[in-house]
């Protein structure tokens, strides 16, 4: 292979393959000599398939994130460049992979993700699971639409964005964002639309990032919500494997059919990520918001926090697991009840998927999130368990 003869290297390592189908070696020269030939297709699902059975193989996986790169997939690339660094390499190859990362931080133009996915809901409208409620000292019966509603939707995710660079440093970032669950009937269809564009300063231990965004929503079909501010991102590795990220922003919010809840909402949040080794990594957030209604029984803080995990396991499959906890309280009651609110909401999700069954980019994807909210105003309490059965690319 060495000396060009990649036809006879070939001939050679297809007849170790039939004696022996799970040769690595022979398996990993075929992806070298595909990489060596330009057919990057045929050496990313060589690497893959190797990874599948052994996920800390540091050599492998960095020779599949070379062949994205080499491909022009610079998102699936960065991502295996920077499983690979946590590995045990050699100060020169972590050099060399801080150098590709920075080629990809300079040459990624577009990114886009897509998900669809059929979704069983428990509560599709995150209604209260109580029957009856006490509003001004008396007792009231809810309707069925006020109450807790099961039903089984379609999920669509799907996102963009075009960061092209202005100067050897700053980029121009646009893009678009948009979220649609629908339901039997219509009434409980949720669908919200987002699009930001601004600067973005890059280095080599630096990104940050200027933006103003915009956002609307749609509830049942009807106007709910729309939001206009801007946002300041900043991101920097810390330490050896360790990647920090703080946002803030500020964006005033107006309702369609609830002028009480119209005002600025102000947000400040981290994280903190960690790459345990070439297949796992885990990020811890926190965050706090502000939000300053026209009516104070509908101003509130809000702050939470968040663990993340997720890891490469054998025969394709990733796992990812978040618990989280958000706890909210109001400036005042409101005038129907005897007390401000006051929530805490405990959410778990856990997803997997595997690449081993890949079709045309697409990965097939199963994840069950769990939300209960308990509320000093049993009007706001519910429970809900909701599990997504779809496909995703990311490109």
């Amino acid at each position: 292979m060495q000396s060009g003869k990649n036809d006879e290297a070939k001939r050679v390592l297809k007849a170790q393959l039939e004696k022996s189908p799970e040769d690595h070696q022979a398996l990993f020269l075929l992806g070298m000599i595909a990489v060596a030939e330009q057919r990057y297709d045929e050496a990313i699902e060589r690497f893959r398939a190797l990874l599948l059975t052994e996920p800390n193989a540091d050599r492998v996986r960095l020779e599949l994130a070379r062949a994205f790169f080499l491909a022009g997939d610079y998102t699936n690339a960065e991502r295996q460049f920077r499983f690979a660094r946590a590995g045990d390499l050699p100060d020169a190859v972590k050099s060399n992979v801080d150098q590709y990362l920075g080629a990809i931080a300079r040459l990624k133009r577009w990114q886009y993700r897509f998900s669809v996915a059929v979704a069983p809901d428990t509560n599709v409208n995150g209604g209260t699971n109580v029957r009856q409620v006490t509003i001004y000292g008396l007792p009231f019966e809810l309707s069925s639409d006020a109450r807790g509603t099961s039903g089984v939707g379609l999920t669509l995710d799907t996102g963009g964005e075009w960061s092209p660079f202005l100067t050897d440093s700053i980029k121009a970032r646009m893009g678009a964002d948009l979220h649609r669950s629908e339901y039997s009937g219509g009434k409980f269809d949720d669908m919200t639309l987002s699009a930001y564009a601004g600067p973005e300063w890059v280095s080599p231990n630096w990104d940050i990032s200027l933006l103003a965004n915009w956002m609307r929503r749609w509830y049942g079909n009807a106007d709910y919500s729309e939001a206009f501010g801007g946002q300041l991102s900043v991101q920097h590795p810390v330490a050896e494997q360790f990647y920090l990220g703080v946002n803030f922003s500020a964006r005033a919010v107006a309702y369609a059919t609830q002028p009480a809840m119209n005002g600025p909402v102000f947000g400040l949040d981290g994280s903190l990520s960690y790459i345990l080794s070439p297949s796992s990594l885990v990020q811890l957030s926190i965050g706090v918001a502000r939000t300053d209604a026209d009516v104070a029984a509908y101003s509130n803080w809000s702050y939470w926090g968040s663990v993340t995990y997720q890891r490469d396991l054998p025969f394709g499959f990733t796992i990812a697991a978040t618990p989280s906890l958000v706890w909210s309280h109001y400036d005042e009651r409101m005038a129907a009840f005897a007390q401000a609110r006051e929530d805490w909401a405990y959410s778990f999700r856990i997803g997997v998927l595997n690449r081993r069954l890949t079709y045309a980019g697409f990965t097939p994807q199963l994840s069950f999130s769990h939300v209960t909210q308990n509320s000093n105003v049993p009007l706001y309490g519910y429970g809900r368990n909701q599990v997504e059965i779809g496909v995703t690319r990311y490109f």
